[in-house]
């Protein structure tokens, strides 16, 4: 198959997939296949909570910021599916291990080709292109039934302040599949997400609902001390109970299939009928 880096010989039976990002992780565990070894979650040092009852077992043969090649070998794999941007340092060193499956470049915020790539390379084409309509359908209905159609950002609390994460990556684009309205603070495509914004420029945050995320203890911690804070309880979106805590592991770091369902049920809790 055409990857990133030319075209790979993918093994026609694959016993041991190793997935690098939780997109890889995602796709590959909504398609039937059950990897054993993957990346720890950003900010964590476990796979994402919400992957890992599906995986008890799984190796955790590195973080986001660096891969441990000896862990790698030790997984045995026949296939590496990699994340998108891996450089060509880090292709080199993994594609000695095993074939290798870097994603094409692709437009910012498209997780779906990352998940077609995943796809591809474990022969179930067919099965994303179902996943993927799946959710978009899903989408809609809910748009169908949704109250309100006021903006909406989703903010990730770090332990420096919050952030904005970009309308373009998933939770942004199904915000809006399901008939929200972007916020104009988080209509940017060149990083996904802002800088951390201080107590004093709190407001920058506010829209017609602000979905609150952490990735750790100690975003949670950052989060609850600035819910005490004056500044929050004035964001308009908070006094009229508008805001709501939701997983930043799903919201603002995954991305694949199995994300973009959970973050449809938020939706679906948050802003329809029951």
């Amino acid at each position: 198959m055409q990857t990133a880096y030319g075209a790979v010989q993918v093994p026609a039976e694959l016993r041991r997939v190793v997935a690098l990002g939780d997109t890889a992780l995602d796709s590959a565990l909504a398609l039937g296949a059950i990897p054993v070894g993957t990346l720890a979650s950003r900010g964590g040092a476990t796979v994402s909570a919400y992957l890992a009852d599906r995986v008890p077992a799984i190796a955790i043969v590195g973080t986001v910021r660096e891969i441990n090649l000896e862990a790698v070998v030790e997984a045995r794999p026949d296939l590496i599916l990699a994340a998108s941007g891996t450089t060509r340092e880090q292709y080199d060193a993994l594609r000695a291990i095993a074939p290798t499956v870097v994603p094409k470049p692709a437009r910012f915020g498209d997780w779906e080709s990352e998940t077609r790539t995943v796809a591809a390379a474990l022969g179930k084409a067919a099965g994303a292109e179902r996943l993927i309509a799946g959710i978009e359908q899903r989408a809609k209905d809910i748009a169908g039934r949704r109250s309100g159609s006021g903006t909406a950002v989703v903010v990730r609390w770090m332990p420096t302040g919050p952030v904005i994460v970009s309308s373009a990556l998933m939770a942004g684009r199904l915000l809006q599949l399901t008939g929200g309205r972007t916020s104009p603070a988080a209509t940017f495509t060149d990083k996904p997400h802002t800088d951390p914004l201080s107590l004093e420029n709190l407001g920058q945050i506010d829209a017609g609902f602000i979905y609150l995320t952490t990735l750790n203890a100690d975003g949670e911690k950052a989060l609850a001390a600035a819910k005490a804070q004056p500044a929050f309880a004035r964001l308009p979106a908070v006094k009229a109970g508008q805001s709501a805590a939701v997983d930043g592991n799903v919201w603002s770091s995954a991305a694949g299939p199995i994300a973009a369902g959970k973050v449809l049920d938020d939706i679906e809790r948050l802003h329809t009928a029951p």
